[in-house]
């Protein structure tokens, strides 16, 4: 697959342009693997400049494997809470209390170990064996994929079982075991400044001249991707219960994507229902009544391939007593800020402080 001028050439032009262009990151100075696991399970689908933040705040309050495995799953949410992808935050939470289990709290450097845990897959087990082990594992990232999809020239789908690991076996070909880690950094900071999916700069790229797709004029064409998705619009209405100087929220139990996250009501419009009529749906699912409707404001917001678009009303309770349970609360706006909230629902909350505040300031002028 590689000619011996590849083979040669690659590692070295990479790693010389990584020791003079490397980005900053935390686990630079301190390459724990414990530190290496949480970064490497948040950069799964998430670019570095929205990790970093959420990182060191993370890793602030779970400085360790036995931290986060004795936090429970609410606050280990609300820490993950506006990073998306929520299934990692539950799957490194189990992971944590595994390793804790099974190994006195020290995560392990075998990839083989770590593909084992909950949520650990090939990339994020090859990132803390490699960079916080200097084993000689590859870790390809999306920009892995398409740094040697390019450099070899592969016409296939390579988001294609088959075809991964072909580029897996290929990495392994020119992987140095002398600074596995730096290599694999390399190929994840070439990708994310040089060779991007988009307007690669080529003439400045270190690996132009080992380059297949570069030598062929096809850069542009590869990596082969399957077609996307065609994006679904749907409408969901949220509804902002008010009782007093309190909120309503309920705890989401089911879905892939915000389940133990906590949340104002809401339901998907169904055909051509109204808001008004889907706010009396979703109220009376609560046996409540409520009075003084009005709109406050809309949402909008992209999950996987759909477009959602979140009718945001806020209502006064007028019937009907809904007591706290393990999924419900009443909570005061302040209270739920410091609640695991979706990012549409943080939004929400900001609205409705902000709408109190301006309320107040009319009152008093």
């Amino acid at each position: 697959m590689w000619t011996p001028e590849q083979i040669r050439a690659v590692p070295q032009h990479l790693l010389e342009w990584y020791r003079a262009n490397a980005r900053p990151m935390p686990w630079h100075e301190d390459a724990d693997p414990y530190h290496l696991l949480v970064a490497a399970t948040m950069l799964q689908q998430t670019q570095v400049e929205t990790v970093l933040p959420y990182l060191e705040r993370f890793l602030q309050r779970f400085p360790t494997a036995t931290a986060l495995a004795e936090a429970d799953e609410e606050e280990v949410l609300r820490y993950w809470a506006g990073l998306g992808y929520y299934s990692r935050a539950r799957n490194l939470h189990r992971a944590a209390q595994q390793i804790v289990q099974r190994y006195g709290g020290v995560v392990p450097c075998e990839a083989k170990v770590l593909r084992k845990l909950p949520g650990v897959g090939e990339y994020t087990a090859g990132a803390v064996a490699s960079i916080a082990c200097g084993k000689p594992e590859p870790a390809l990232d999306a920009n892995g994929y398409r740094i040697l999809a390019r450099l070899l020239a592969i016409e296939e789908d390579i988001t294609r079982s088959a075809v991964r690991r072909k580029l897996w076996d290929a990495c392994r070909q020119i992987l140095p075991a002398d600074v596995p880690g730096d290599f694999n950094q390399a190929l994840m900071d070439l990708g994310a400044t040089i060779c991007t999916a988009r307007a690669p700069r080529c003439l400045v790229c270190p690996l132009a001249g080992e380059c297949l797709a570069f030598g062929q004029g096809r850069q542009g064409e590869i990596p082969v991707l399957p077609a996307r998705r065609a994006t679904e619009k749907v409408h969901d209405v949220c509804v902002a219960i008010q009782r007093e100087e309190r909120w309503l929220m309920v705890k989401r139990e089911d879905g892939r994507l915000w389940r133990g996250m906590w949340e104002f009501p809401r339901t998907r419009l169904e055909g051509e229902e109204t808001v008004e009529k889907a706010v009396r749906r979703l109220v009376a699912r609560f046996g409540m009544s409520v009075q003084a409707c009005e709109s406050v404001t809309t949402v909008r917001h992209g999950v996987m391939h759909y477009a959602i678009t979140l009718h945001v009303v806020k209502c006064r309770c007028s019937g009907g007593v809904l007591e706290a349970s393990e999924g419900i609360r009443w909570v005061s706006l302040q209270e739920a800020q410091s609640l695991p909230l979706p990012s549409p629902m943080r939004r929400v909350v900001h609205v409705l402080i902000q709408q109190h505040r301006d309320g107040r300031k009319a009152a008093a002028g």
